[in-house]
């Protein structure tokens, strides 16, 4: 093997005396040193100094292992608690977060990601990639079939990366234009040729950034828009069954996957108030509350809770945002921009938002990627906590004392963020800026922030799996409005553009880190958005569930988990 890498259905990525082999020959730094990606024990650093809160998840987690060494058992039913409906069930449109967590469980991708990042066979068994990082080859599982019995092909994987993931998608697209080719030789058979190397690439050809859809469902269709949106039809372990819409989503278990499929169905439940999310774990209405969806001010009692363990520490490293509309008046002076981000008190957020269980981020692409971070380009260093400073910068931006009114839009079912917008609102009442708060549902807040761009300011949450090409460079490249996800700002700086794309494009981490520390400094300048804090995931689970969190997102791979009787 010393002209590519090949990785097999028992790939050497399965097992520890062959890992690293396979990472030193692999040609791009996301997978061959994944481990700098995800600076786990920092964020537990900064856990055990937080409090006896610490110690009290620490002795949950001590008693997963154990409580996980029981056999496989079919049958039963995993309920999942979600904040709101999903804005559509087709995951190649949009990166939703809802929409991820029910599809990844009803389509697949080539590969997915497993729980330490490592690249795992899905509807592709084998792939090789040419050592300049141009050509990609995959074979196809044999004998796949669509939930309706169509049989999967090559052709399907081709139309969906080039009429829906390519088109649509806000995290693919940026990979997207990397590709030149997508050819199929035969029915079994897949060739991507780049015109130059996307870093990630591998990474992100699975179910969340690249999911396989059925090309006889959607050909000629109006992608976006057809009502085959709302009726999924794909290849993955669940097959959809029902919505109900404010109440739930139901799948029944695919008699026909290739792997086991343990539990009989997986129930979504709508629940939009976040103290009802965490009473319904409580009382074994629903089994599982992943981070996105629980509030933190709940861990304290959860982790007290025999019947419930609780992790924290998830691996996918993710940012929360204040997103500031640069077209927007006074917001489209930069010095007003620097003028926000010292008025914020980051630590308060941390602190009462998140109840410790964060950290105030550093830099635009977070700790998680240490590549991509720069002391000169600290966040934390720029811009500490000032109203003083803020005032003077409003003033030199000719801003009057109580001139300024602005909106804050967010997405109510999120309680950390409703509560980080509470603070910031007080926050900037101090430097005499007033801030209006504008709850909205999920799908009504993504319509009116990335569709419409009719806000102010905005929290969001972002994440960017194994490298911060995948999730993080949407949030600052130039992009066409309307795109759910991607930069909602309107800032445009055709530098930063130049720049992400030779980062995204170079394999040598060295060579990265240089690139991303100009992007840092001009982003620290521009302040197109606020970083606010480093999240360290916490996810709560009932007891009886056996082998959770087989992937590296909490959403995925519920069909390895088993009901313990």
């Amino acid at each position: 093997m010393p002209s590519s890498v090949r990785c097999s259905s028992t790939p050497c990525l399965r097992t520890s005396s062959n890992r690293t082999n396979c990472w030193q020959r692999f040609p791009f730094p996301a997978r061959r040193n994944h481990r700098r990606h995800f600076p786990t024990e920092g964020f537990m650093r900064h856990l055990k100094r937080a409090t006896i809160l610490v110690c009290a998840l620490a002795l949950v987690i001590t008693g997963i292992a154990a409580a996980q060494q029981t056999a496989p058992q079919r049958g039963g039913t995993i309920v999942i608690a979600l904040g709101a409906d999903p804005e559509t069930l087709n995951p190649g449109i949009t990166t939703g977060y809802a929409v991820g967590a029910i599809t990844v469980n009803v389509f697949s991708g080539l590969i997915r990601l497993g729980p330490r990042g490592e690249v795992l066979p899905q509807l592709a068994t084998a792939w090789e990639v040419a050592p300049d990082g141009r050509t990609y080859t995959f074979r196809l599982r044999p004998n796949v079939r669509w939930h309706d019995g169509r049989a999967l092909t090559a052709q399907d994987v081709k139309f969906s990366l080039e009429e829906i993931d390519g088109k649509f998608h806000g995290r693919f697209r940026l990979a997207w234009g990397s590709v030149e080719s997508v050819t199929t030789p035969n029915a079994a058979t897949v060739v991507i040729r780049m015109k130059q190397p996307f870093a990630p690439f591998l990474q992100m050809l699975d179910t969340f950034n690249a999911p396989i859809l059925a090309r006889h469902l959607f050909q000629g269709e109006d992608v976006p828009n057809t009502p085959r949106n709302l009726q999924p039809v794909g290849t993955g372990p669940y097959v959809f069954r029902e919505w109900a819409r404010g109440d739930r989503i139901v799948l029944e278990r695919n008699p026909n996957y290739w792997e086991p499929v343990y539990a009989d169905r997986l129930i979504f439940r709508i629940i939009p108030n976040a103290a009802q999310r965490t009473t319904a774990l409580e009382t074994g209405e629903v089994d599982v509350v992943t981070d996105f969806y629980l509030s933190k001010t709940d861990v304290p009692r959860l982790a007290q809770n025999k019947a419930i363990r609780v992790r924290h520490g998830q691996p996918i490293p993710a940012l929360d945002f204040m997103f500031i509309n640069t077209r927007r008046g006074a917001l489209g002076n930069a010095k007003v921009r620097q003028a926000l981000a010292f008025a914020i008190n980051r630590e308060q957020i941390v602190q009462q938002a998140m109840r410790g269980l964060a950290r105030p981020a550093r830099g635009p692409f977070g700790d998680g990627f240490r590549f991509a971070y720069t002391r000169e380009g600290d966040f934390t260093r720029l811009y500490p906590y000032s109203p003083e400073k803020a005032a003077q910068l409003l003033q030199e931006a000719g801003v009057a004392r109580d001139s300024l009114r602005l909106s804050m839009v967010y997405d109510a079912a999120r309680a950390p963020l409703a509560s980080a917008a509470q603070i910031i609102r007080d926050n900037l009442r101090q430097v005499g800026i007033t801030v209006d708060l504008v709850p909205l549902e999920r799908s009504v807040m993504i319509d009116r922030v990335y569709t419409k761009g009719d806000y102010d300011l905005t929290v969001q949450s972002f994440t960017s799996n194994t490298d911060p090409a995948i999730g993080y460079h949407r949030i600052y490249l130039t992009a066409s409005p309307g795109q759910p996800f991607v930069n909602a700002t309107g800032y445009s700086n055709p530098e930063v553009d130049r720049l992400l794309a030779q980062a995204a494009a170079t394999a040598d981490l060295e060579a990265r880190a240089k690139v991303y520390a100009q992007v840092i400094q001009i982003l620290a300048r521009d302040v197109p958005t606020l970083i606010l804090f480093d999240e360290i995931g916490i996810d709560a689970a009932r007891t009886k569930l056996r082998n959770l969190w087989q992937g590296l997102d909490a959403r995925d791979a519920w069909w390895l988990t088993w009901v313990a009787p």
